[in-house]
């Protein structure tokens, strides 16, 4: 794969070899050019590419095509299906209709920067939200990169958002008294009490089964869990991490709701016969099949709304969790293996807004000292 001139007639004639594609096709192009110093330099130019990895085949691929490829040869065979789910509708929903019809080649990172522009002006889209854009372009442009359609990654050329940290709320403990309070008896009575007593996360307490807990020892094991694809699929995998796969002991509070729910279910499975769905999901509807999992969530706000307490996410129990195990004094590195956090640096780093930073407890020592 070069490039060579030859004089025809008064002009010189150069020759791109660019190699085969992929069903074995020589791929040229010429072009003719007044001198023959001009030849040579355009000969140079091009090895000098070659030499480097600079040198792609030129083709008519375009983004939209390329990234739909991309979906097709790396992503469904190396990426989970939640993750798989949220590219598709990144790429079909936003990219595809703002710039698909851009060639591959062509696509320049001013393209880029006015497109993440436009989603934040035009569409509303929060800068982390924004981010997410950026990291699927990268990641499917290097792929472009490493299949030689293109010679650069043009997304280096482009600035994303800032990063937002996302300030996760939480209830005092009044308000945690209250609501478990409401909750008693309720289809919520469950959930609320494993994410406020046990800190676990929405999918744990979806994908949670009764052949992982164990009453009679109060231990309940997370192994599994059941994720959001869109509206309506729920996909059940392995816990994030390997440290989220944790086994908690389970609190007076969570075994009382847990023993009479488990009644519950005995009795309307006694009551329906054949049409209840035996599913082995602790978190259930009336007639035994789990609910999906991003219900939880809509039932939780219309609680919320139903008995007036702050709107806050079912996920910021979890956070309240948190709050209240610091300030009683547990340490942050229990708090941060009931979690199932990967490591301490995690918790520190969700939860350092809601945490005491001033050193209170440790410095009023000296206090003590010289007040004795």
């Amino acid at each position: 794969m070069a490039a060579s001139c030859s004089k025809v007639g008064k002009k010189f004639r150069i020759t791109y070899e660019y190699g085969k594609d992929a069903s074995g096709k020589r791929q040229r192009s010429y072009e003719t050019v007044e001198t023959e110093a001009e030849a040579k330099r355009l000969v140079a130019e091009f090895n000098y590419k070659q030499q480097r990895n600079l040198l792609v085949m030129k083709n008519d691929i375009t983004l939209a095509d390329h990234l739909r490829r991309w979906m097709e040869l790396y992503v469904s065979s190396n990426c989970q299906e939640t993750t798989a789910y949220g590219y598709k509708n990144i790429i079909e929903n936003h990219i595809i209709p703002y710039m698909g019809d851009t060639k591959l080649q062509d696509l320049q990172p001013a393209t880029i920067q006015q497109y993440y522009h436009d989603l934040e002006v035009s569409k509303h889209l929060s800068p982390n939200s924004v981010r997410r854009h950026h990291a699927l372009l990268r990641k499917a442009l290097d792929f472009a990169l490493k299949q030689q359609f293109v010679y650069r990654n043009v997304t280096e050329g482009v600035v994303q958002p800032k990063k937002r940290k996302h300030m996760g709320k939480s209830y005092t403990p009044e308000q945690v008294k209250f609501l478990l309070a409401k909750v008693k008896e309720t289809k919520m009575d469950v959930p609320v009490h494993l994410a406020v007593c046990l800190g676990l996360r929405r999918e744990e307490i979806t994908g949670l089964r009764w052949e992982h807990v164990d009453l009679k020892n109060r231990i309940l094991r997370i192994v599994e869990v059941r994720t959001a694809a869109g509206k309506n699929k729920n996909i059940i995998k392995e816990p994030k991490t390997p440290k989220s796969r944790r086994t908690l002991y389970i609190v007076d509070e969570v075994y009382d709701v847990l023993v009479k729910h488990k009644e519950w279910q005995v009795k309307r499975k006694a009551f329906l016969g054949d049409l209840y769905h035996d599913s082995g999901y602790v978190f259930v509807r009336d007639d035994g099949k789990p609910y999906r999992v991003n219900s939880v969530s809509e039932h939780f706000l219309d609680f919320l709304r139903k008995h007036g307490l702050p709107k806050i996410r079912l996920h910021d129990l979890r956070h309240t969790f948190a709050s209240v195990m610091y300030e009683a004094g547990v340490d942050l590195k229990a708090i941060s293996e009931m979690m199932g956090h990967s490591d301490i640096g995690t918790t520190s780093r969700i939860y350092t807004h809601m945490f005491d930073n001033t050193h209170k407890e440790k410095l009023s020592v000296m206090s003590k000292i010289l007040s004795s």
